[in-house]
C-alpha cells in the first residue's frame, strides 16, 4: 500500500504579501484514511489562526460535514465523509487567505475488518525495544533530542532500535513464539520506555521510520509472527506537542493543583465506593510526567479512537496490548466499544493490575455487572495468576499461602469470569515486575516448573524477553532492574546470547525446556483449546489436564523439596481409555499404571491419546 503523505501547500491571490496574509495548517491528523470504514472520519487541523475558517475539498469523493471550533484559536475539528480512495485537495480559507493540504484516501485491504487477533494458538513474546537489539547505530543520537545514548544507565537510552527487531524475529520464530508485544515505540521526547507518547502517529526516530515499522509487520508476517502493538489511550507525555497549546481546557484531566491517581482500582468495581475515590482512580494524574486524557470530552474520545484504528489499519497490525486499561475510567469502554465495532473478531488485551480475580472479571467482556457495566475488553493480563506462581512455586508451606495449593485456589476461581479460557493471558513477568528468575530464587528447576505451567494452561501465554535464558534483575535495583540488554543485540558485544554457542549450560537447558514446550503447543491443538480439569493438589503436587474427547496432556507440578511417586486412582476419571502416552520434556514412554517418579521442584508433562 502506498505510505501516507501530507504535503502542505500555501497559495496566495488578490496580490497579498507573504509577510502580511501567510497561513499555515502545521499537522493535519489522521495522517491518512481509508474508503470503506465503519469508524468516520473527524480530521484535526493545527495552525495558526484557524477558528471560524471554512474548509471545503476541491475533488468529488471526499466532502465536509462539518467543521467544529475548538477553544484554542489554532485548532478545526471537521468531520468528513469519504466516497471513494484518491488524492484531495482540501482547501481552507479566512477572509482572503488560503491555504490548500493534501491528504489521501486508500483503498481499504481487502479483509481487513475481519481481522482475528490474538487467538489461544498464539504465545505473545514481550520485549522492550531499546533493550532488545541495535541493528541501526545511525538513529543513536537524534538531532535536537536531549535523551543521552548510555548503556550503563539504569533509565537511559541503550539504542535497540526497529531494525534490531527485525534481524532478530528468525530467533523468536525459531523459539516458538507466534506473536511479537514491543513496548511503544511511538514517540517520546522524555523517557526510553516510551509509555509518556509526544507525538501519537509519529514512530520515535530513534527507533527508525513509520515505514520502517511497517517493514518490520510485513516481515514478521512472513514468519509466521503477529505484531501487537502496544498503545496508550489513559494518558500522554508532558512534553506532547499539544500540552503547549491544548484543544480545549478539559482535553486531559485538571485539578487546582497536581493531583495523582489513587491507583484504587477496586473503586469501580466497589459497591461501597465513594464517587470521589472512583473520581480520583480515573481522572488523577498516572504520574506528574504523564498528564491524564480527559476520555469524556468527545472530541478527545475520537482523536484516541481514531489514532487506535488508524495504526492498525496503517501498519496492518494484528492485535493491542492497551496500557493501564482501568485508569481510562468508564469512559474507556466506548473506546473499546468503537475498535471492536471496526474490527468485530479483533481480539487484544488491556493491563488491568489487580490481583483480585473479582477486579479483573470487572473490566472483562460484554455482560454488564452488578452495577450494569460492561468494558467490552476481550482480554486482560492474568495479575492474580501470576501472583500466585510466584507464590505457589517460591516455598511448600501450605500454611502460609505457599505450595501449589494458591495456584489451584486462582484457577479454582474462574468462575468469576464470563469466559477465562479465552480472555486472560497468563504471564510468569513482564516489564514491570521482577524477573521471574530472581523471584523463585535463582532456582532454574523452579524457572522450568513456571514456564511449564505458563504454557500448558489455560488462557494465552506471554514470556517475556530472555526469560528463556535465565536473564536476572540487574543487582543495581530499582523500577528499572528487569530491563536489561539482551547481550548480542549490540555490535562490539562479547556474548551473543542469540546464538547457541555463546550459552552456558544452564541458559541452554532452560532454553532448550521452553522451546519445547512451545512447538509442541504448536502442533498439539488439544494444549491450547482444550478443555481444563485440575484436582487439589496433594502433598504439594498440583496435576492437571487439558483434553478432548480423544486426547489429552497431563500435567503435574511438583513444588515440594523431595521426589514423589505418582499414583494413577485418582485420576482415572480424565484417564479412562487411555493406555499408553509419552513425557514431552524427556521422550520417556509413559504406560498408565507404571510406577512414575517427579524429582523435586520439577514438572512433568505427559502426551495420552485414547486407545481404538
Amino acid at each position: 500500500m502506498k505510505l501516507c503523505t501530507i504535503f502542505i501547500i500555501v497559495w496566495f491571490t488578490f496580490g497579498f504579501s507573504l509577510t502580511m496574509f501567510a497561513q499555515k495548517v502545521e499537522r493535519v491528523e489522521p495522517l491518512c484514511w481509508w474508503t470503506g470504514m465503519r469508524t468516520e472520519l473527524q480530521l484535526m487541523l493545527y495552525g495558526q489562526n484557524l477558528k471560524d475558517a471554512g474548509v471545503k475539498v476541491l475533488q468529488p469523493g471526499m466532502t465536509v460535514k462539518t467543521v467544529h471550533n475548538a477553544e484554542s484559536p489554532n485548532y478545526l475539528f471537521v468531520d468528513m465523509a469519504v466516497e471513494k480512495a484518491g488524492n484531495y485537495t482540501i482547501e481552507i480559507t479566512q477572509g482572503h487567505k488560503k491555504t490548500k493540504v493534501n491528504y489521501e484516501i486508500h483503498n481499504r485491504r481487502p479483509g481487513s475488518e475481519s481481522r482475528v487477533g490474538l487467538t489461544l494458538a498464539d504465545v505473545i513474546y514481550l520485549i522492550m525495544p531499546d533493550r532488545f537489539a541495535n541493528g541501526d547505530t545511525s538513529n543513536d543520537i537524534v538531532k535536537g533530542s536531549t535523551q543521552i545514548l548510555d548503556r550503563n544507565g539504569l533509565e537511559s537510552r541503550h539504542g535497540g532500535d526497529i531494525q534490531g527487531i527485525i534481524d532478530h524475529l528468525d530467533y523468536m520464530a525459531d523459539l516458538g513464539v507466534t506473536a511479537l508485544w514491543s513496548t511503544p515505540l511511538l514517540e517520546d521526547n522524555q523517557f526510553y520506555h516510551q509509555y509518556a507518547i509526544s507525538d501519537y502517529y509519529r514512530i520515535d526516530p530513534h527507533f527508525g521510520t513509520n515505514e520502517l515499522y511497517c517493514e518490520m509487520v510485513a516481515e514478521a508476517h512472513r514468519k509466521g509472527l503477529k505484531i501487537v502493538q502496544d498503545i496508550v489511550p489513559n494518558h500522554c507525555g508532558s512534553g506532547h506537542w499539544w500540552m503547549k497549546d491544548l484543544p480545549f481546557t478539559d482535553w486531559v484531566n485538571h485539578f487546582d493543583t497536581f493531583t495523582q491517581s489513587n491507583y484504587a482500582l477496586q473503586a469501580y468495581s466497589d459497591t461501597h465506593a465513594s464517587k470521589v475515590d472512583r473520581m480520583l482512580c480515573g481522572h488523577g494524574w498516572f504520574v506528574e510526567s504523564l498528564p491524564d486524557m480527559n476520555l469524556s470530552n468527545p472530541y478527545t474520545l475520537k482523536y484516541l479512537t481514531q489514532m487506535a484504528v488508524w495504526w492498525i489499519e496503517y501498519a496492518n497490525l494484528d492485535a493491542l496490548r492497551v496500557d493501564t486499561y482501568f485508569y481510562m475510567g468508564y469512559e474507556g469502554a466506548q473506546w473499546t466499544k468503537s475498535i471492536r465495532n471496526e474490527y468485530p473478531n479483533m481480539e487484544f488485551v488491556g493491563e488491568v493490575w489487580g490481583n483480585d480475580p473479582g477486579i479483573i472479571s470487572y473490566w472483562l467482556g460484554d455482560r454488564p455487572k452488578h452495577d450494569g457495566f460492561a468494558s467490552h475488553l476481550p482480554k486482560a493480563m492474568d495479575f492474580p495468576l501470576e501472583r500466585s506462581l510466584v507464590m505457589g512455586l517460591s516455598n511448600d508451606n501450605e500454611a502460609w499461602g505457599g505450595s501449589t495449593k494458591a495456584i489451584y485456589n486462582t484457577i479454582a476461581q474462574d468462575f468469576l469470569y464470563e469466559d477465562a479460557m479465552n480472555s486472560l493471558v497468563v504471564f510468569a513477568d513482564n516489564h514491570d515486575i521482577d524477573r521471574i528468575y530472581n523471584m523463585l530464587g535463582k532456582d532454574i528447576r523452579k524457572v522450568k516448573m513456571a514456564m511449564s505451567f505458563i504454557i500448558t494452561t489455560r488462557g494465552l501465554p506471554q514470556i517475556y524477553y530472555g526469560t528463556e535464558l535465565l536473564f536476572a534483575d540487574d543487582p543495581r535495583g530499582g523500577a528499572h532492574k528487569c530491563r536489561m540488554d539482551f547481550p548480542g543485540g549490540w555490535e562490539g558485544d562479547t556474548i551473543n546470547l542469540f546464538k547457541p554457542e555463546y550459552r552456558n549450560a544452564q541458559q541452554q537447558e532452560m532454553f532448550d525446556h521452553v522451546r519445547k514446550l512451545l512447538h509442541f503447543r504448536k502442533s498439539t491443538p488439544v494444549v491450547y483449546n482444550g478443555k481444563l480439569m485440575h484436582y487439589v493438589p496433594k502433598n504439594n503436587i498440583y496435576t492437571y489436564f487439558r483434553y478432548n474427547d480423544s486426547e489429552c496432556v497431563m500435567v503435574l507440578l511438583n513444588g515440594a523439596s523431595q521426589s514423589q511417586t505418582i499414583g494413577w486412582n485418582q485420576f482415572e476419571e480424565r484417564l479412562q481409555g487411555m493406555k499408553a502416552g509419552y513425557e514431552i520434556l524427556s521422550g520417556q514412554q509413559i504406560t498408565k499404571g507404571e510406577k512414575i517418579e517427579i524429582e523435586s521442584n520439577s514438572s512433568l508433562v505427559i502426551y495420552f491419546k485414547t486407545t481404538k
